[in-house]
């Protein structure tokens, strides 16, 4: 049977299979937060012509109006030949460019180098080996020893070394021979910073003769097919064989999409690229390399390796240089991984002399706290929130999410991406929204939706935004069009937000306590994430996600991850130093604490929080 996906795709859906699992198997872009279970109603798509019957799940999740323009939830669609279908292929916004382009490595030690040689021909007054003719001439130019070539070099000696008149480029990596290349191509050299997210991927090209950036992609994680969080990846992965390699695949598949794309849009080969490095969570690391995540879902949490790691290329099956070095950085323990000790790494600050808290907002929520006497991380059961999934009109930041919202008696404002008609709101959209409404009284301390018929200091306008839903009573951001729903915050929305917030606070209050200092003592709360770049520090103080402290501690950092990731790529010593760390940060498990469970309790109030 085929489907029609607008606005020129064709797919074949096989037998008693939901749309949603074609789209997933073509790898076509929906939203799947749940998993095909039907409870999230993320997986909107419009029908054209030809529109099944909405089913339960639909006329739960979707309004009047989106059931009338033929949206259904793919989950629920039983495909019929001839379906015509429209995705939202909404653009995603690349706001991480901008955040790494100022970025300035203070010294450049990539440990990758180019060495061009120059050799005679053979005679039968020199019968020496080809390969032991390069190495010769190698060694005597940097005075290094390079004792076990690969059979993937000595294959092709022969053939490079005659191909440009015994003019060839050796490529090395400490006492390592990674490649060798006809002619001088000392002047093409490459390397990729790799940020895999639970949510997006993001790969930053690097110029290793200068340490310039070159390009900046991101895409959404394949993996987001298979649930929005790292707990419901876990579960999918761990029910077979096959699943496994199908998470694992997926991320494979998303990295090597973005290096073509990088390579059509700069230039570079992506042979010419000899070193990776990668951050990502302990799941993200798992899933990558095909390890059991089994026991990463069950008490006590243990990994499969939190070492550091160095693979080749082609063991990974990355589309690079197929002998170049890929590094992961460590894990520290149970869902704390490589992305926050990148973090670290990518903001040095935090481990300059005093008390300084790192905390890493995204879908996942890592926190790091270094005071004189120790350094401690812990991850915090925040869920996805932060990121859209959970929310009704949620979204990640792309054109058409909220991103701003202010409120006064003559309505209400909102700023959204690319400036078009708001289809939703991403996470700092939502926690300005909610911060916003507290301060002008449609919501209370305890996040309840106020009533409108009785509250006196509402104005009109802001009152005719409020009305009871079977979800509890919702709040008007924005009105919708004949196509598009209002968008809304209702009660559940608040909750899930508190629901987050809260867990961030408590994990604050009870590394600090453990600690044995006060937040009062800390002398810096640096928040990292691309997420987090877009939070302002009084909403984030006013809601209590982050303990009542100075506004002037608060700094954002920007995706310092992917710094981190950058930083160990341009300079190894960083590399290095990250062996360092995982061995002195102490891993807090939070899940059982009896300090955590009642800082969590007293920080769900939407007020600063001491």
């Amino acid at each position: 049977m085929e489907v029609r996906i607008l606005p020129n795709r064709v797919i074949e859906v096989n037998e008693n299979e939901t749309l949603m699992e074609a789209l997933t198997r073509h790898q076509l872009p929906v939203d799947n937060i749940c998993n095909g279970q039907g409870t999230c109603g993320k997986c909107k798509v419009r029908m054209i012509g030809n529109i099944s019957a909405p089913s339960a799940q639909d006329l739960k999740h979707l309004s009047e109006v989106e059931l009338e323009a033929g949206f259904r939830l793919a989950c629920t669609v039983a495909p019929e030949e001839g379906m015509v279908i429209e995705l939202n292929f909404v653009e995603s916004q690349d706001r991480k460019e901008s955040a790494l382009l100022g970025m300035k490595i203070a010294t450049l030690n990539t440990k990758v180098e180019k060495i061009c040689v120059t050799l005679n021909k053979p005679s039968l007054d020199d019968e020496r080996g080809d390969w032991d003719r390069v190495m010769d001439a190698l060694c005597a130019i940097t005075g290094k020893k390079y004792e076990y070539p690969s059979l993937y070099v000595l294959k092709k000696v022969s053939e490079v070394l005659r191909a440009e008149s015994y003019v060839l480029t050796v490529t090395v990596f400490e006492n390592e021979v990674l490649e060798i290349e006809p002619g001088d191509t000392t002047k093409r050299l490459y390397g990729v910073a790799v940020d895999i997210g639970t949510t997006s991927v993001g790969l930053a090209l690097y110029d290793l003769m200068d340490g310039n950036l070159q390009k900046v992609v991101s895409i959404e994680n394949e993996q987001t097919a298979y649930g929005a969080d790292v707990i419901s990846r876990i579960s999918f992965a761990k029910a077979s064989q096959e699943n496994a390699r199908t998470m694992r695949s997926a991320v494979r598949r998303t990295i090597n999409h973005l290096l073509k794309e990088l390579e059509s849009k700069t230039g570079v080969l992506r042979s010419e690229i000899y070193k990776m490095s990668i951050v990502g969570n302990t799941t993200m690391h798992h899933l990558l390399l095909g390890f059991d995540v089994s026991h990463l879902a069950v008490s006590p949490f243990v990994s499969v390796c939190n070492k550091p790691l160095e693979f080749s290329a082609s063991e990974l099956g990355l589309e690079i240089n197929t002998q170049a070095k890929v590094f992961l950085l460590p894990n520290i323990g149970s869902f704390v991984g490589g992305d926050t000790v990148g973090a670290i790494v990518g903001a040095p600050e935090v481990l300059e002399p005093g008390n300084h808290l790192l905390i890493d907002l995204g879908t996942n929520c890592e926190l790091f706290l270094k005071t004189d006497q120790t350094m401690m991380a812990c991850s915090t059961a925040a869920g996805p929130a932060f990121e859209g999934a959970g929310i009704a009109y949620g979204m990640r930041a792309k054109q058409g999410a909220i991103e701003g919202v202010s409120i006064t008696e003559s309505g209400v404002n909102c700023e959204v991406i690319g400036g078009q008609d708001p289809i939703g709101i991403c996470g700092s959209g939502l926690i300005e929204a909610i911060d916003e409404m507290k301060q002008a009284g449609v919501i209370n301390k305890q996040g309840k939706v106020t009533v409108p018929d009785t509250a006196d200091n509402l104005s009109a306008d802001l009152r005719q935004r409020i009305r009871p839903t079977e979800k509890g009573r919702e709040f008007i951001l924005a009105y919708g069009t004949d196509q598009r729903s209002d968008v809304t915050i209702n009660q559940k929305d608040v909750g899930e937000l508190q629901l987050a917030k809260g867990a961030v606070c408590a994990g604050i209050k009870t590394l600090v306590e453990m600690a044995g200092i006060s937040v009062s003592e800390l002398d810096s709360v640096v928040l990292s994430g691309t997420f987090a770049t877009y939070l302002k520090a009084n909403n984030i103080l006013n809601i209590g996600l982050v303990p009542d402290i100075s506004p002037e501690k608060i700094k954002m950092v920007g995706n310092a991850a992917h710094v981190g990731a950058i930083r160990t790529l341009l300079n190894h010593q960083e590399m290095e130093m990250t062996h360092e760390l995982y061995k002195k940060i102490r891993h807090i498990e939070l899940g059982g604490s009896a300090k955590f469970s009642n800082y969590f309790m007293n920080s769900m109030y939407l007020e600063r929080l001491s």
